[in-house]
């Protein structure tokens, strides 16, 4: 048996309108999109293969419109796991803070480095309007000012700033003018030596960094992997079927989910049940018995969507094997 995959059906629910604000938010929640965002954006990542970076750096808790960019305002409370989607919520607060601004998608990435575990904390953006009256890099690092201001008693305390973690605001703009489409530029933080011999490691001072990602034609190539991926992902002009088409054969990102594996597990597990059964008892009672525990385990080892799928398949095999054993399979 054979479904989508969540991305896959959010490509479908999106249709033509991926670049749209809720269902951007919705789309960069899906940790294979934001793996290889951060396998091309940033250089902490970028020796990492995406299926490593997925299984091994996106662990913890990502926010979804839910915290306040500045700090007089409040947060919402709702917060999603980092390995499932995510549900977009609105940018801007509907409650009584009319004017709340809310970071898109925020999250922590681990990466393994020697023995220790070095996490930056990742601010993802969508940009409809690529000149909306100021520089957007200028506030690319207003959101990263705001993220290593907010580490003070939580990530660290008292004068501890040598615990300070890097923090990347990662802007993607889907609609640029025709002369910035297909670029990717960064912006951070750098020593610039006026006189004498270095005498700081680079993780010092290397605290902050926006990068702006100018997306193009999904019918153009661009040379860079990630910008063909996100042009189709937030393509205004093909169809969701070509999406997950190309998604699934250029980038190998899982469009269905085979479940037949899963069935033939239950299967297995019923046979094994019934042969144990008759190795332990001959009597008739005590076998009978033995098929509706198999019965039971059914019902009760997978969830209710996944019962609707393959319980009856798996009903069917017990029926065969009941029959092959002469034994009646129980109601």
């Amino acid at each position: 048996m054979i479904r989508q995959t969540g991305l896959a059906e959010a490509i479908d629910i999106a249709g033509n309108r991926a670049r749209y604000d809720e269902c951007a938010k919705k789309l960069l929640s899906y940790k294979a999109i934001i793996a290889w965002i951060l396998k091309s954006c940033t250089k902490e990542f970028s020796q990492y293969g995406v299926q490593y970076i997925c299984d091994n750096c996106l662990k913890e808790e990502a926010e979804v419109s839910t915290y306040a960019v500045h700090q007089d305002e409040l947060d919402k409370n709702d917060k999603l796991d980092g390995d499932k989607r995510v549900e977009g919520m609105n940018t801007e607060s509907n409650s009584i803070q009319e004017h709340t601004i809310y970071y898109d998608i925020r999250l922590p990435a681990f990466l393994p480095k020697s023995n220790e575990i070095v996490r930056l904390i990742l601010n993802l953006e969508i940009q409809l309007d690529d000149t909306p009256g100021y520089p957007i890099v200028k506030r690319g690092f207003y959101y990263c000012g705001r993220m290593v201001s907010e580490q003070y008693g939580t990530v660290f305390t008292n004068e501890h700033y040598e615990k300070l973690e890097k923090v990347y605001s990662i802007w993607i703009c889907p609609d640029p003018a025709k002369k910035r489409k297909n670029g990717i530029f960064k912006y951070h933080t750098v020593e610039d030596i006026i006189y004498g011999e270095s005498y700081t490691k680079e993780e010092n001072y290397d605290l902050m960094e926006v990068v702006v990602l100018n997306l193009g034609d999904a019918d153009k190539s661009s040379d860079l992997e990630i910008l063909d991926l996100l042009n189709v992902l937030f393509s205004a002009t093909i169809t969701p079927e070509e999406k997950k088409q190309r998604l699934n054969d250029e980038f190998e990102i899982a469009m269905t989910v085979e479940f037949e594996s899963e069935v033939q597990e239950m299967c297995n597990l019923s046979e094994a049940l019934v042969e144990l059964g008759i190795e332990q008892g001959k009597e008739l009672g005590r076998e009978e018995r033995n098929i509706s525990m198999a019965q039971m385990m059914i019902q009760e080892r997978e969830p209710v969507e996944k019962k609707e799928r393959y319980t009856g398949y798996a009903l069917e095999k017990l029926k065969e094997i009941s029959n092959g054993i002469g034994i009646p399979l129980m109601k």
